[in-house]
């Protein structure tokens, strides 16, 4: 199978119809497709980067042309695409598609263990796989181990010894522009893909480098990495984008039989059965790369990495990340992708539209928790100075809402056990966040339609810290009377009533006095005190 011209992507068409289509298919413009519909949701997101990859290849050298393409609604010429096609080879050929066909043949394990989630040998070996269970001789579609490959490469967690993690580590977020409509008619899935490639100058990119697996596959013993092994090539900045997509950091060859029996569709026919894999596979480091989609952050030596799922998920607290300038030294970097100068007032993507799609696995180390994605809108702003204004007052309401959090979380473990050192608060903290979303993007669109002189926009800032204060207060004691009530307290136990009475004032106390702090209202109170205490006099 051939994964430029073979039908293997699942998708769902304007008129609703679900259906396999190659990615030349995009295009066509009888019931074109819309959306993709793969069995997984993991699947889906490597989908969509595996699409946006396709598109970098031909994307044009200048941001006119670039949006000529997009605001037209016609396809990029695909001519350059078909020219690729002797390294999308699945199963056939000397070089396949993110396999590694140089290492000697031996003994092949579990098809399984491509998917992220399926325990690992030690677990097996151990009989610990207690929630996911192992699921020995599966077979899958040649499109669906097509899809398990890539997303296996594109989040690739650590797997022990040499076993190298994705070009952005175990578990990457992901964060595209994904809206759905454009210029009020259903956006084509092909302009999803385009939205998110970027303009670069200079040659079309060269295979040996973009697609690791047209060449000898390049290996890290002695810790040799990446980009010091293509060092003397030369790469662009076009091909380092692409070889984000198509980087791949696990060695692993899949075997193949005739009529085997798919394990998630019941299907008949070519599958994959066994695969084998190596260690010591090329070395991405993180800090040498910047992927398009992702966040990053700077660290304390000043090297910028690619932002992970915290282990409450996705929360309004990412709508800064998808925001925020990429302004230089700064501590936070949005994706590439979502450049304000580039994108422009041309796209009319309205206020209200959800058109960011954010994604990615919670990892454990090598241990996948779950999978977590999320929509979120990406606002558009009159001038910069009240873009700054509002994300400096959004930037004070999320220190708050951390700190409510964090408040909420020790307050809890202080009422469930006598040392605070047990129970998992996790739950309390996601519902925070969720109950008080609908408030925060209410609050910010209060705060972009403030007007006024300096003076009565700090009046009406002020206004709006002070009802998120009392939002954020009255929905921490709603959860924590809700959860407090777990265990012990439950059975009226004397010392547990105790404890989570002791907890519940320092709460109260916390979310007074020091939340005010955070939110800066005990400055304003106190300078309202004294201009009242000045016109008294």
């Amino acid at each position: 199978m051939n994964l430029l011209t073979s039908p293997w992507i699942p998708v769902r068409t304007l008129s609703g119809v679900h259906r396999l289509i190659s990615p030349l298919q995009l295009y066509e413009p009888d019931d074109p497709p819309v959306e993709l519909n793969a069995t997984r949701a993991d699947f889906n997101g490597a989908l969509a980067q595996f699409l946006i990859a396709l598109q970098q290849l031909i994307t044009p050298e200048d941001a006119a042309s670039w949006r000529k393409v997009l605001n037209c609604r016609s396809a990029p010429d695909i001519d350059q695409l078909r020219g690729y096609a002797a390294h999308f080879e699945l199963d056939n050929g000397p070089r396949r598609f993110m396999q590694d066909m140089d290492f000697a043949d031996a003994q092949s394990g579990d098809l399984s263990g491509l998917l992220l989630e399926a325990p690992g040998g030690n677990t097996v070996k151990n009989n610990a796989d207690l929630f996911i269970k192992r699921c020995e001789s599966m077979a899958l579609s040649l499109p669906l181990a097509a899809q398990a490959l890539l997303t296996l490469q594109m989040n690739a967690p650590a797997g022990g010894q040499g076993h190298r993690t994705s070009i952005r580590g175990g578990g990457p977020v992901s964060m595209l522009l994904w809206p759905e409509s454009l210029d009020g008619q259903p956006a084509l899935l092909w302009q999803k893909a385009w939205l998110n490639t970027l303009v670069f100058k200079g040659d079309q990119p060269r295979p040996e480098i973009v697609f690791p697996w047209s060449a000898p596959c390049l290996t890290s013993e002695k810790d040799k990495d990446v980009r010091t092994q293509l060092h003397a090539k030369s790469p662009s900045e076009r091909e380092l984008a692409v070889l984000c997509y198509f980087a791949t950091p696990r060695r692993i060859r899949v075997h193949w039989e005739d009529e085997q029996i798919c394990a998630f569709t019941g299907d008949t026919g070519p599958s994959a059965t066994t695969y084998e894999t190596r260690n010591f596979g090329a070395n991405y480091k993180s800090e040498q790369f910047r992927h398009p989609l992702s966040p990053y952050y700077r660290d304390k030596s000043g090297a910028y990495l690619p932002v992970h799922l915290a282990d409450i998920g996705f929360t309004y607290a990412d709508w800064i990340t998808i925001t925020d300038s990429d302004r230089a030294n700064a501590a936070l970097r949005p994706p590439a992708v979502f450049d304000r100068a580039r994108l422009g007032e041309s796209l009319n993507l309205e206020l209200k539209d959800e058109v960011v799609w954010a994604f990615g696995f919670l990892m454990d180390n090598m241990k996948c928790l779950s999978w977590n994605e999320a929509r979120f809108p990406r606002l558009a702003f009159s001038h910069d100075e009240q873009r700054d204004r509002v994300l400096f007052e959004a930037k004070s309401w999320i220190a708050g809402t951390e700190f409510t959090r964090k408040s909420l979380d020790r307050q809890l473990r202080a009422a469930w056990t006598h040392d605070g050192k047990k129970g998992d608060a996790s739950t309390a903290q996601r519902e925070l966040y969720a109950m008080t979303e609908s408030a925060f993007y209410a609050a910010i669109q209060k705060c972009i339609a403030l007007a006024g002189d300096d003076s009565s926009l700090a009046a009406q800032h002020q206004d709006l810290r002070r009802e998120w204060h009392k939002t954020l207060v009255k929905t921490a004691l709603t959860l924590f009377a809700r959860h407090a009530e777990a265990g012990d307290v439950a059975d009226k136990n004397v010392q547990a009533i105790a404890r989570a009475a002791t907890a519940h004032r320092f709460l109260i106390l916390s979310l007074g006095r020091e939340l005010k702090d955070i939110l800066a209202l005990d400055v304003i109170e106190r300078a309202e005190k004294a201009a009242k205490r000045r016109k008294a006099a």
